[in-house]
């Protein structure tokens, strides 16, 4: 079946610029209110400050800086599970940031419950097992628009030099090109859907994990806040989850906060 030129490059197009405004839209705001709130962090208004930034992400902004910035001020006030919750929004928005990733080391340092946080595995076959532990979806995606522009332009060229058999190579360039999407589509997808199957923080100083859904439940383990754990289910006002010690048990939903 002969392809239209113009509709696929229409398609395309609209493609692009859906990919991009989805991935680069509201993430910087107003400068007078970031001079403002800039100047309630100079005079130790950190109450203040942090409903600032509290309210650029009910609007949708989506800067590292903003959780980063939030995590830290939460961090000054002695709020551990709360500033380890926003610092590890802003390695969700940003995995490879060397400063984010060590400030969470540094305040790992802070958690009482040391002997359950995750290890990190850095073996090069989990840069395709486990995706989300590299990517973010956002690189995903901006990979995916670089493979689509790449094969417009070949599927261009081919149109061009076709008639003159002087592209020898197409189909096989092509099979790779149509390869690697198939694979970052797919690798997206896992992203996406280990990310609704997301890390928890545990918000409250001193948490008690019960074997069940209900409060008479025997207790199987005491943890305390800033402790990442594994969000797996909900009943109620009851969270399922799993610690990184392999025991699984349920909490209150107000004693935690899932990572978005």
């Amino acid at each position: 079946m002969k392809i239209n030129s113009r509709k696929y490059l229409l398609c395309s197009f609209f493609i692009h610029v859906f990919l991009i405004s989805s991935l680069f839209a509201n993430q910087i705001p107003p400068q007078n209110d970031i001079a403002k709130v800039n100047r309630l962090v100079e005079n130790k208004n950190f109450s203040e400050a942090m409903d600032i930034y509290r309210d650029w992400i009910a609007l949708g902004f989506e800067s590292k800086w903003i959780f980063y910035n939030l995590g830290l001020l939460h961090e000054k006030v002695g709020h551990v599970g709360y500033a380890m919750y926003y610092l590890k929004k802003a390695e969700k928005v940003a995995p490879d940031d060397v400063l984010i990733n060590k400030r969470i080391v540094f305040l790992q340092e802070k958690i009482k419950d040391k002997f359950m946080i995750p290890i990190e595995n850095d073996r090069f076959i989990d840069v395709f097992l486990k995706p989300w532990d590299y990517w973010s979806l956002k690189e995903a995606g901006i990979f995916l628009i670089i493979s689509f522009w790449i094969f417009s332009l070949y599927f261009l060229l081919f149109h061009v030099f076709s008639m003159s058999g002087s592209f020898k190579f197409y189909k096989p360039v092509l099979f790779i090109q149509v390869g690697l999407i198939c694979f970052l589509l797919i690798q997206s997808m896992r992203i996406l859907q280990n990310s609704n199957q997301s890390e928890a923080i545990i918000l409250g100083d001193v948490v008690e994990i019960h074997e069940g859904a209900d409060i008479l439940s025997p207790k199987i383990q005491t943890v305390h806040a800033g402790l990442p754990v594994l969000f797996e289910d909900k009943i109620g006002d009851w969270i399922k989850v799993r610690l990184y010690n392999g025991k699984v048990g349920w909490l209150k939903k107000n004693q935690l906060s899932a990572i978005i």
